[in-house]
């Protein structure tokens, strides 16, 4: 379970930062889905509450 918890937190933070290169290139649309970036996100909360 560590190894999937890991590869998550990896994925968010890929996320995040492709999502800010994105912006500072100039786009004004993310590249990312967000309806699966807010997925990924909400279940590493859930993770990180208990």
């Amino acid at each position: 379970m560590n190894i999937a918890l890991r590869k998550l937190a990896l994925l968010e933070k890929n996320m995040r930062e492709r999502e800010e290169a994105a912006r500072l290139e100039g786009y004004t649309t993310s590249p990312i889905d967000s309806n699966f970036k807010q997925r990924i996100t909400q279940l590493m909360d859930k993770v990180r509450a208990i």
